[in-house]
């Protein structure tokens, strides 16, 4: 009971017990006490529970949430350890130990991640001891061990794995908290890749040491420029070209082996991104050289470039030109055709001969036709032989270029003529062509084979001596001419003696043991290769022999011998008048030439008094006087135009004149010339009108040549019409040709004066008024065919005269007359000019 008391009760327990009160009264008051005492105490303790509960409530709430995080997050890490593209093996304790040993036991290990390479193929299943089964034994090995001291130390390793089937992985282990984790990725790739890049790096390592050694060991000067073209590496070579001490040097000082100039041009090509290489002369060591520059642009904006010296090729170009411009020269005076093609087929050289002979335009020749164009041209003006396929002849033609052997053939010409064409390859490739005129000596073959089918006593009475060998070397036929050629008595060759014994008695009048062992070879031959074979022969005595061996069907041997040394003689005699001719011409025309030049002199003196005259710079004049100063002006100024037009044809003659050729404005021209006219027109009481069209458009072509020629056509029909007649300048341009044309009503010229109008100092008209030196109308047609054109003229008289310059807006596109070619003066379409000059 008293366990059950308040402490109060208890202390003051004497009190209430006191045997001074009524103890029924004490009864009932301890046990009110008592009872007072628990109901307090059960409301402390219902109020301690409901407290208790509530936290309950609260931290049972906190822990569900908690756990709802921790399961985002493993679920999170899940996702990721699943994405990765590694394997991962995750080992947890258990809460067990090993009973014997009491060590911590592990649970299988959980996998994630990319375990396709791991599985085992017939399960599916990924297991790390069947990891261990694939790898190497070693590896294994020592992934077994790291594993085992990861799980009991947390011991950290990383390894690389070889598989048995070549793969190799990387093995990472580590402790995450109390569990332990092993990462395994593939690096096959990778590790290929490693040592791919690794070894085209020392390739390129030892190929830029190698390349650096090479280039620095040149014997010729090398280079590296930055982007703003300085120098940033030479090699030794380059240093040693500009006299420094060593390679540094030259990149602090800034020294440059090529002057100013060619840097320049040089730096202009890279900066287009272009190559550039071009020769350049520069001063090495003291010494003058020919460099070959060649410099390349570089992907960083810099360049690269190196010298060679080619200074001993230089000098041998350079006497290579001087012989061949003698070569030139010796071919031009021959009086036999030469013509050199290259070995793209296109004409290189031709001699003056050449174009005498085929009659072809120097304009057309100086554009290097091919042999091709050359036969075309040629077949249309019927220059060439006749071919039943001409293509197929052509393609031969065109073969030759393809083979090693010369060729030796006759070529019939529609016009009676016969040329003997050499055709052999040229050193420097292509081929050199010889034309020669055999006419006259194949007329004399024609009428000797003629002669060998006449009777025996027309033989007898031939000049040409003949005879006729056997197959068998004997002498079959003959007569006396060729007994008397050779000196040979009648008894002599009696019996049918043996070309041996002929050879022997003829070898004292010509002793040539080779020619004489072709013409047994050809007798006695029995192949099918006989072939006609012709020849001369200079004899010790001073007579020339022609000879021809022909073979005939029989299979017999026909020798003809014909005595041309009266001949030949002629045939010297006409070259040397030829020559002496060709002479004269030439030393007429520097005759011109010459005196020309000696007249300008005085003629401007003349001119320039004449003009202090005429101005009155030194005092007035009277009128007579004024009047002779005047004719002494305009007499002198004609004369200075007449020196001029001499000069200019004489340069044109000798091959000299050259063009200033430029795009021209046709329709200017035409003005300016047509305002230049107009007041001389006026003064001559002459009507001066254009008929231009607006279209001329523009012509390569020269300017002043172009000007000069429309002058003269003005003036001479100045010259030559009357007061009050009409002169006309026009131009049109139709397709491939531009046309300018001076059209006059005058009188016209006269049908047997209008063939030679074109001719040097030729100046008629039908008018008996002064006439000129004739040398405009000359000059217009000189101009224009260095254009590549043609004049026509177009005369009646008492009509007008019309002279027309046709000028190819292509100068390859040259039209042709209906003669075939270019032609100035005498176009069939056209019969006179339009004025005589």
């Amino acid at each position: 009971m008293a366990a059950l008391l308040p402490a109060s009760a208890q202390a003051q327990g004497t009190t209430l017990l006191d045997p001074g009160l009524d103890p029924s009264a004490s009864v009932s008051t301890l046990l009110a006490s008592v009872a007072a005492g628990a109901v307090a105490v059960a409301i402390g303790a219902l109020w301690a529970a409901g407290r208790a509960h509530g936290r309950s409530r609260r931290d049972m709430a906190a822990r569900a949430e908690r756990m709802t995080e921790l399961e985002t997050k493993l679920d999170s890490a899940e996702s990721i350890l699943s994405a990765e593209p590694d394997a991962v093996f995750i080992w947890s304790p258990e809460r067990t130990v090993a009973p014997t040993t009491g060590a911590r036991t592990w649970s299988r290990p959980r996998v994630v991640g990319s375990t396709a390479g791991l599985a085992d193929p017939s399960s599916g299943a990924v297991d790390f001891d069947f990891v261990l089964t694939r790898l190497e034994p070693e590896d294994a090995e020592a992934l077994r061990n790291g594993v085992s001291r990861l799980r009991e130390r947390g011991a950290r390793f990383s390894l690389n794995l070889q598989m048995r089937d070549g793969r190799t992985y990387e093995a990472e282990g580590r402790p995450a908290g109390a569990q332990a984790v092993l990462w395994m990725r593939d690096i096959t790739g990778e590790r290929e890749e490693e040592s791919r890049l690794v070894e085209t790096a020392r390739k390129a390592e030892r190929e830029r040491t190698l390349l650096s050694q090479v280039t620095d060991a040149a014997p010729f000067p090398a280079w590296r420029r930055s982007a703003d073209g300085a120098l940033i590496w030479v090699n030794g070579a380059f240093a040693s070209a500009v006299e420094a001490k060593d390679t540094d040097s030259v990149i602090d000082e800034a020294r440059e082996l090529l002057n100013a100039d060619t840097l320049a041009a040089a730096a202009a090509r890279i900066t287009r991104g272009e190559r550039y290489h071009e020769r350049a002369n520069a001063v090495v060591n003291g010494e003058r050289l020919v460099l070959d520059i060649i410099e390349l642009p570089l992907a960083d904006g810099g360049s690269a470039g190196f010298a060679l010296d080619i200074t001993p090729l230089a000098e041998a170009e350079n006497d290579l030109k001087r012989h061949l411009e003698a070569h030139q020269d010796t071919l031009n005076r021959l009086a036999s055709a030469v013509a050199i093609f290259g070995p793209d087929r296109r004409l290189r050289f031709y001699n003056r001969a050449f174009q005498k002979l085929w009659g072809l335009e120097e304009s057309f020749l100086d554009t290097e036709p091919g042999e091709g164009e050359v036969l075309e041209t040629l077949r249309e003006s019927r220059r060439l032989p006749e071919q039943a396929d001409f293509r197929a002849w052509k393609q031969q033609r065109l073969d030759l270029y393809t083979r090693a052997e010369p060729t030796d053939e006759l070529w019939h010409l529609p016009d009676g003529r016969t040329l003997r064409v050499i055709g052999q390859p040229h050193p420097f490739g292509g081929l050199l062509y010889l034309y020669e005129n055999v006419t006259d000596q194949l007329k004399l073959e024609s009428s000797l084979t003629t002669a060998q089918h006449v009777q025996l006593e027309t033989l007898n009475k031939l000049y040409e001596g003949v005879a006729v060998f056997g197959s068998d070397g004997r002498l079959k036929l003959h007569n006396p001419a060729y007994q008397r050629i050779w000196h040979l008595e009648p008894g002599q060759l009696s019996g049918e003696p043996h070309i041996d014994q002929i050879i022997e008695w003829c070898q004292g009048l010509y002793d040539n043991a080779d020619e004489w062992a072709e013409i047994k070879s050809r007798i006695t031959s029995v192949t099918d290769e006989r072939g006609t074979r012709t020849g001369r022969l200079q004899r010790p005595d001073g007579s020339v022999v022609d000879y021809a061996a022909v073979p005939l069907p029989d299979g017999n041997m026909l020798l003809t011998y014909v005595d041309v040394t009266d001949a030949a003689l002629i045939e010297r005699a006409l070259r040397d008048r030829n020559d002496a001719l060709e002479t004269a011409d030439r030393l007429k025309s520097e005759f011109i030439s010459h005196v020309s030049y000696q007249l300008r002199t005085p003629l401007t003196n003349i001119i320039g008094f004449g003009e202090i005259l005429n101005t009155e710079l030194f005092g007035p004049l009277n009128e007579k006087q004024g009047e002779y100063a005047g004719g002494v002006l305009k007499s002198a100024t004609e004369l200075l135009d007449l020196v001029n037009d001499i000069i200019d044809l004489a340069t044109i003659e000798a091959g000299a004149m050259a063009l200033d050729v430029d795009d021209v404005d046709l329709n200017h021209i035409v003005e300016q010339v047509f305002e230049m006219t107009g007041p001389r027109a006026k003064q001559g009481k002459r009507v001066l009108a254009l008929e231009a069209a607006p279209n001329l458009g523009t012509l390569a072509a020269d300017s002043r040549r172009l000007k000069q020629i429309l002058f003269n056509l003005l003036s001479n029909a100045i010259s030559f019409t009357n007061p009050g007649d009409t002169i006309t300048l026009g131009g049109e341009r139709e397709g491939q040709e531009v046309r300018l044309w001076v059209r006059d009503t005058g009188d016209g010229i006269k049908p047997e004066h209008q063939a030679t109008v074109f001719d040097r100092f030729e100046a008629r008209g039908t008018s008996e008024k002064r006439r000129g030196a004739g040398l405009g109308l000359t000059l217009v047609r000189s101009f224009v065919e260095l254009h590549g054109g043609w004049v026509s003229l177009e005369s009646a008289p008492r009509e007008g005269t019309k002279v027309t310059c046709h000028l190819p807006t292509d100068p390859k596109a040259i039209p042709a007359s209906p003669e075939g070619g270019p032609q100035g003066g005498s176009h069939p379409e056209t019969t006179g000019s339009a004025a005589a000059s």
